[in-house]
């Protein structure tokens, strides 16, 4: 039997790395510490007995780690709704003591991959991801569970997926959060349409294939089925941009060479509308008079462009909830808490952002620092138990067709016992009424931050 330590299994390389981390190893690294355990009886065991120095048996749903890095896989770093969602993230770990890292998924699956991989060979504690692929949702998930990290995705996952698919390996999946997108959505393409007298052509400019984009999937078809209430507004077309400027400057272009006598366009998100607007400029027409421009997510950028009148409308979900409410739980959960069945998919309902209300939105999301929008320890169960407040016009998602509209179902597919149970339970309407009673600082009024609850 060889006494050579295979460096390539994962388990051996987190058992490596956390003995290195707690030892005086300075200037000694893996492969030299991998030679001096060679041919120790010590060694054999690397695997096992020293991968459980420093950590908790991640069978029993226990945190590896509960003074390791707070994780965000972000999609990317080049939009300005990743920014403050990244910003966001990095605040509220600060304001609760904890370590956050912020990692660039430059829109490539592969990437994060690698990422989160080398997450789980590192002291990490938990880890919130914004996914590029959402079918690497379960494997993730699962990964997450056998090592004791605690989990929370956003926005997208595959369809029909849910967090109680991933309990067989574990509890440490915590939430899945995404907000009313669907029905934002088609408020928003409501206002379009209205400015435009319910005639005219509308295009769009979307994000990813819906096949692999949960989140382009609602809103696309959120535009179409609200479309359809207006009869002679024609829906001439749309081609997809990734979420990116330049190619949605790109894909508006081609759009209105194709169909020159456009009156509106959607974007996917703010960070799209801003290639959308650059396209429209381009084209030698006026953005907010020749063409009207819909984005969604409230982004800085949108904002203003809103405020100026660049940007007929947005919707207003906030970059920086989803990271306050993750880090909230994340918290509450290494001191006890644990989310009820019904909550384990979590949404919010977004404002729609025209010229009337823009005001106050810009003056608690974009007039200062994006860590400041929320209070995270008020948004904590355990720091307020009895008081504490959601910040935002919250729900627990029992409507699972709202987040993969007009999807077909997987063969053979059944709804998750626990989330019939809390059906059967009332413990949505319950769910639904606790958050409405929690929410006491509405999302245009002033940040609590720092404040007294």
């Amino acid at each position: 039997m060889s006494n050579d330590i295979d460096e390539r299994d994962p388990d051996n390389r987190r058992a490596i790395d956390s003995v290195l981390e707690r030892l005086d190893t300075y200037g000694l690294g893996r492969r030299q510490f991998i030679k001096l355990l060679a041919g120790s009886t010590a060694a054999l065991a690397a695997g096992g007995a020293l991968a459980a120095v420093g950590r908790s048996e991640s069978h029993s749903g226990a945190v590896a780690y509960t003074d390791g890095q707070f994780a965000l896989l972000n999609w990317s770093s080049t939009g300005d709704y990743q920014v403050q969602w990244a910003n966001a993230y990095k605040s509220a770990a600060k304001q609760l003591g904890y370590k956050p890292v912020v990692l660039d998924g430059k829109s490539d699956a592969a990437v994060q991959s690698n990422q989160f991989n080398q997450l789980l060979t590192q002291k990490t504690t938990a880890i919130f991801v914004g996914l590029n692929d959402a079918g690497a949702l379960p494997t993730l998930a699962q990964d997450a569970n056998r090592s004791g990290v605690l989990f929370q995705a956003a926005w997208n996952a595959p369809s029909w997926y849910t967090p109680w698919e991933s309990d067989q390996y574990g509890p440490n999946y915590n939430s899945f959060l995404i907000p009313d997108e669907y029905d934002s959505v088609g408020k928003a393409v409501d206002v379009l349409a209205k400015q435009i007298g319910e005639e005219g052509t509308v295009v769009r400019v979307g994000g990813f294939y819906p096949s692999i984009d949960g989140l382009e999937a609602q809103r696309r078809l959120a535009v179409h089925h609200t479309l359809a209430k207006y009869p002679k507004i024609r829906f001439a077309g749309e081609l997809h941009a990734k979420y990116d400027a330049d190619l949605s400057q790109r894909a508006t272009t081609s759009l209105l060479t194709r169909y020159p006598d456009t009156a509106g366009i959607v974007a996917v998100n703010d960070d799209a509308a801003t290639g959308v607007v650059a396209g429209i400029e381009a084209a030698g027409k006026v953005p907010g008079k020749d063409v009207f421009v819909v984005g969604a997510n409230g982004s800085a950028a949108g904002i203003e462009r809103v405020l100026n009148g660049r940007q007929l409308v947005t919707t207003g979900n906030v970059p920086a909830y989803p990271s306050f409410v993750t880090i909230a739980q994340f918290h509450d959960r290494l001191r006890g808490w644990r989310p009820e069945p019904a909550e384990r998919m979590y949404g919010w309902h977004a404002e729609i952002i025209t010229r009337d209300n823009v005001e106050k939105f810009k003056a608690r999301y974009v007039d200062q620092p994006i860590g400041q929008s929320f209070d995270v320890k008020l948004l904590s169960r355990t720091e307020h138990p009895n008081d504490f407040d959601l910040q935002f016009d919250a729900y627990p998602i029992e409507n699972l067709d709202k987040v993969w509209p007009g999807i077909d179902k997987p063969e053979g597919f059944t709804y998750p016992e626990p989330y019939l149970r809390a059906q059967r339970n009332g413990d949505y309407d319950r769910i639904r009424a606790l958050y409405r009673d929690h929410y006491r600082y509405p999302v245009l009024g002033p940040s609590p931050y720092g404040r007294t609850a």
